[in-house]
Formats: structure tokens, sequence, C-alpha cells
């Protein structure tokens, strides 16, 4: 399964988990994007070296709580962090910028067309 033991009987990862190496590359990306240095991005999460080195590298899986401390450290939602490129995921990617008004009228469309399906 790609683990192995360290000190004090924690399971390391030492091969990458698909979901969550797209995840940390996102992350990555994303910290690149805003020129954070690594300590710097560290500090800002409030999260250890060594477990912000696997998460950029997919080799642990990420937390609720992890997520939320990225996320805020990168002023962007976990939904941002985890996003695909599924459709759903690429019209929920568009979505985050558009005002409220449009995506309240994409929206009803959404509904007006699951609707007449059901007809």
């Amino acid at each position: 399964m790609g683990l192995k033991r360290r000190a004090g009987n924690l399971r390391h990862r030492s091969t990458p988990i698909p979901l969550a190496e797209s995840i940390g590359s996102r992350i990555k990306a994303l910290r690149d994007e805003q020129d954070f240095t690594f300590d710097g991005f560290v500090g800002l999460t409030g999260l250890g070296r060594g477990y912000v080195s696997e998460l950029e590298r997919g080799l642990v899986v990420p937390s609720v709580v992890a997520l939320e401390k990225v996320a805020q450290a990168l002023q962007v939602t976990i939904a941002d962090l985890v996003l695909g490129d599924s459709l759903r995921e690429q019209l929920f990617e568009v979505c985050a910028e558009l005002t409220a008004e449009d995506v309240s009228t994409l929206l009803d469309e959404a509904i007006r067309r699951a609707d007449a399906r059901k007809t």
C-alpha cells in the first residue's frame, strides 16, 4: 500500500495518492502564484514543515482542519483546493467568479431544465 513506519509508529506514505497529489499540486501552485516562500507559508498555516512538504507532494491525505488552515493562508475556499476537472467542477470554478445575481440566474435555469427533464 506504499506505507512505511517512521519513528513513533507513525505511518508515512512513500508514494503519492492520486487525489492527495492533485490537491497538493494545487496548493503548491496557489502558493507559488502568491509568491509565498515555503517557510513563510508554513508559518502562516501553523502546520509543520514536514507535513506541508508531504502535503504538497501528495504523501498525506489532509484533514478538513488542515485544508481550512491552508485555505485561510491562501485566501481561498476549501473547494478551491480540492476542485477537480469534471464538467461540474469546472462549472463550480467558473461560478466562483460570477456575481450572486448571475449565479442565481444560472441556478434558476438549471432548475428549469431539471424540471423539464422530469416531465
